[in-house]
C-alpha cells in the first residue's frame, strides 16, 4: 500500500431489541480512501437496507491494543 493513505472502514448500524434493552449491532459493508483533494471514494461490499452508512478512521491492531 502507498505511504500517506488515508483508509476509512465502512460500517452500517443495526438496532436490535432484546426485551426492554437495545443493542447496536455494526456490520463492516465496505471501504474508504481519502483522495488528495480531501473527498472520499466509497468502495461497497454490500449494500445497506436502512440506507445509513457510518465512515470511521481504519484503526489498526497495534491502536487498538
Amino acid at each position: 500500500m502507498k505511504e500517506g493513505i488515508t483508509l476509512k472502514d465502512v460500517f452500517t448500524i443495526n438496532e436490535r431489541a432484546q426485551g426492554e434493552d437495545k443493542t447496536s449491532h455494526w456490520t463492516r459493508v465496505g471501504i474508504g480512501f481519502v483522495n488528495r483533494d480531501n473527498s472520499i471514494n466509497v468502495v461497497l461490499d454490500a449494500i445497506p437496507v436502512n440506507g445509513r452508512l457510518q465512515i470511521r478512521d481504519r484503526v489498526s491492531a497495534k491502536q487498538a491494543k
